[in-house]
């Protein structure tokens, strides 16, 4: 366990739970993993809980984060509450007031928060600003076909 600062290269792999306070760690294991304004480079973990920190890469069942970031998520349901994530890949997310760059999941329920990229097969939720969805992709593509055409035929002249 890392109370009080400081990094760790690894922390005890297996652990049942660890719990990290203004320190960091570059890889951790364990089965429940609380992280209190602190970071981790790569956590895999069956629950994941950050508050006021970080992590790189995160997989696991389940992460909840609270006014933290991260970089990349692969869980089977990832909550964000007032942070942002470069990617989430989930079965289920849950976006309150948060910013996600890219969001892969089967239920997406966002409220407040914006999107740059979304794939979903159901979206539930208000105030969703989704930079990419279904139209502006289909338009994209229409737009990239089209350039690309008529550049191959100028090319072919």
């Amino acid at each position: 366990m890392s109370e009080n600062g400081g990094w760790a290269k690894h922390e005890n792999q297996g652990e049942e739970s660890v719990t990290i306070r203004h320190g960091g760690v570059q890889t951790l294991t364990a089965r429940e993993v609380t992280i209190r304004q602190g970071g981790a480079v790569r956590v895999e973990a069956n629950e994941v809980e950050v508050t006021q920190g970080g992590v790189l890469l995160a997989r696991a069942g389940e992460l909840e984060v609270t006014a933290g970031t991260v970089g990349a998520v692969l869980t089977a349901e990832a909550r964000l509450e007032l942070s942002a994530a470069s990617a989430v890949v989930a079965r289920e997310a849950h976006l309150d007031q948060s910013a996600g760059a890219v969001v892969v999941a089967e239920a997406a329920h966002v409220r407040d928060s914006a999107i740059g990229f979304l794939v979903t097969r159901e979206l539930r939720g208000e105030g969703v600003r989704v930079l990419f969805g279904p139209r502006a992709a289909f338009a994209f593509g229409a737009g990239a076909a089209l350039v690309l055409g008529l550049l191959r035929l100028a090319r072919g002249r």
